[in-house]
């Protein structure tokens, strides 16, 4: 089995999660190694025996950068400074594997049949993206081109695999050092003079904050070293209570994602939150037509939604579908 360590940039918020992840990823990923948590304050239960992590400051004097150097990107600094921390770490932080597995601090792993591998056989990188066939419950499918001018922002001609219908955004990647080697190296010679990151934070600001390592790391990888690394669909959801995910694992998901601004949600509001942008646009005014709460805000809300697709189909396949639930 090939180990790899890992590391995890949090905020204060995600310490909630946190535990969740770190022992989960010790319970159902056996080749982990090393648990490093990069984060401004340590976190209590860091030195406990079934986490066992390594803590990160932030303001370590290896990191080239501060949260104060990202301004004016068109989206919350703190955003890119973590997609910052998990691209240097494996470079800079001492004594690491070649692979490093990096990971958000709101995912939490779920045992299945049997041990999360992230290596294919021959020892190839597994990536996980997800296409517009597999969405995650909960999950816009405006994420999945979201993010697709990033790449060639920051290096002319660099292009996902599948533009418009496939994301690396899943919340986890393996990245290989000899990979994130070349990529620094690629973008020293298309940008002289900058940094790396400095590099990074000028395309995401001409994205208008419309960055991702994820897909970055995913469109190099893929375009110049495609025998390295292989795709896969890991099934994940989005959900709000992590405990009860826990409790009762969704068949045939191997993590869930419990962001900070979802969680205590219960199962409707969590629906009615992010559901309404997830590509199926139809069934979710089918769904609120069927829960029978048509007062004036909802309506209102319906009527925009219908007058936002504009399509005489979806009118026809409306009509057909909700004439029963009208006439009762």
């Amino acid at each position: 089995m090939v180990v790899l360590d890992c590391i995890i940039p949090a905020h204060e918020k995600d310490f909630e999660t946190l535990s969740h992840c770190i022992r989960s990823l010790r319970r159902c990923c056996p080749g982990v190694r090393r648990i490093l948590v990069v984060s401004k304050i340590p976190w209590d239960d860091a030195t406990v025996e079934d986490c066992a992590v390594e803590w990160v400051d932030e303001a370590d004097p290896r990191w080239p950068f501060r949260l104060c150097d990202i301004t004016d990107c068109g989206c919350a600094p703190g955003w890119l400074f973590q997609q910052l921390l998990k691209l240097h770490g494996p470079l800079l932080l001492d004594g690491l594997t070649d692979h490093v597995l990096v990971c958000d601090a709101d995912v939490v792993w779920l045992l299945q049949d049997s041990p999360l591998t992230f290596f294919t056989p021959e020892a190839e990188s597994l990536l996980c993206t997800f296409d517009s066939d597999g969405c995650p419950p909960i999950r816009s499918a405006v994420d999945l081109h979201r993010y697709d001018a990033f790449p060639a922002a920051l290096l002319p001609g660099l292009q996902k695999p599948r533009l418009g219908s496939q994301t690396a955004v899943c919340h986890h990647s393996v990245l290989d050092t000899s990979v994130l080697r070349a990529l620094f190296e690629e973008v020293a010679e298309v940008c002289p003079g900058q940094a790396f990151w400095e590099a990074f934070v000028a395309a995401a600001r001409a994205c208008g904050g419309r960055a991702s390592e994820y897909e970055l790391y995913h469109a190099f990888a893929s375009s110049r070293f495609p025998l390295k690394v292989r795709t896969r669909a890991l099934p994940f959801a989005v959900v709000a209570d992590i405990q009860a995910t826990m409790d009762d694992p969704p068949a045939g998901v191997a993590f869930a994602v419990a962001h900070s601004h979802l969680r205590g949600l219960d199962v409707a509001d969590l629906q009615d939150r992010v559901g309404i942008i997830n590509g199926n646009t139809e069934g979710e005014i089918v769904r609120r037509l069927a829960g029978q709460y048509l007062d004036e805000e909802s309506a209102s809300e319906l009527g925009a939604l219908w007058q936002a697709r504009g399509s005489r189909e979806l009118s026809n396949s409306l009509r057909k579908r909700t004439s029963k639930l009208t006439k009762k």
